[in-house]
């Protein structure tokens, strides 16, 4: 078993040929040829198998779909009587329910055991080292202020952004559930470790870039998997919009 992504790595390194960082290249290309670290922190890891949330125990079928829909995707491997691993972690699962799309999604609770001696996954994750900057809705006032009425606005985002990026293959113990009595684990970035949002927004940050110095887009924000560019209106010549010429 080795790492795997929907993405064409060899024309991702093409697109940034002229970046001027070439260590950043390697490191998101490498990452997605051969699984990314996770930054997690260990000599080695305790055997231990957490009950799921009640979230996921109170919605069975939903989780079932959902767990379903996560080995056909290929972000999952399993289900396993008996996971191939001497020493790993079982996390919780739950349910989480999208703010504004109100779309169910699975969370791996790496935030667990709660309030005990043994240390979460996410506790042997450096916080300073994961976190992040990100992009304000003054910045995109600002631009659309500039360009003034008739700015042409575009969004749209990366269809399920973390589970695009694998992690490293020797990693896959740390990021394990169980569900009717069976095994799974993960092999991308899942949602609720700690370090996913900092490695997936490399690609965002690439995306940008390859945007705005291969494909000359002038104005393009992005919020983890969420874009926005941002363009002047279309100038008029004699009734003639310059879209239309």
């Amino acid at each position: 078993m080795h790492a795997t992504t929907p993405v064409n790595v060899k024309q991702l390194k093409s697109e940034l040929m002229n970046h001027p960082d070439k260590h950043f290249v390697d490191y998101l290309c490498n990452g997605l040829q051969y699984g990314f670290d996770t930054m997690v922190k260990y000599d080695n890891i305790k055997t231990m198998e957490c009950r799921n949330n009640l979230s996921a125990r109170s919605q069975k079928e939903r989780v079932a779909d959902l767990i379903n829909k996560e080995l056909l995707n290929g972000f999952v491997y399993g289900p396993f009587e008996k996971l191939p691993f001497d020493d790993y972690r079982v996390s919780p699962l739950g349910v989480a329910e999208g703010k504004y799309s109100f779309k169910k999604r699975l969370i791996l609770d790496l935030s667990a055991p709660h309030n005990d001696t043994n240390v979460s996954i996410n506790d042997l994750i450096d916080k300073d080292v994961c976190s992040m900057t990100y992009v304000k809705i003054d910045d995109a006032i600002r631009l659309i202020t500039n360009y003034g009425k008739g700015t042409k606005l575009c969004k749209f985002d990366i269809q399920n952004a973390f589970k695009i990026c694998p992690v490293l293959p020797n990693q896959w113990p740390l990021f394990c559930f169980k569900w009717e009595s069976l095994y799974y684990f993960y092999v991308r970035l899942s949602f609720g470790c700690r370090s996913s949002p900092k490695i997936f927004d490399n690609i965002s940050t690439a995306t940008c870039f390859i945007a705005e110095h291969n494909f000359k887009v002038k104005h393009i924000l992005h919020l983890l998997d969420d874009f926005l560019t941002v363009d002047p209106p279309c100038r008029k010549n004699n009734g003639v919009n310059d879209h239309d010429i």
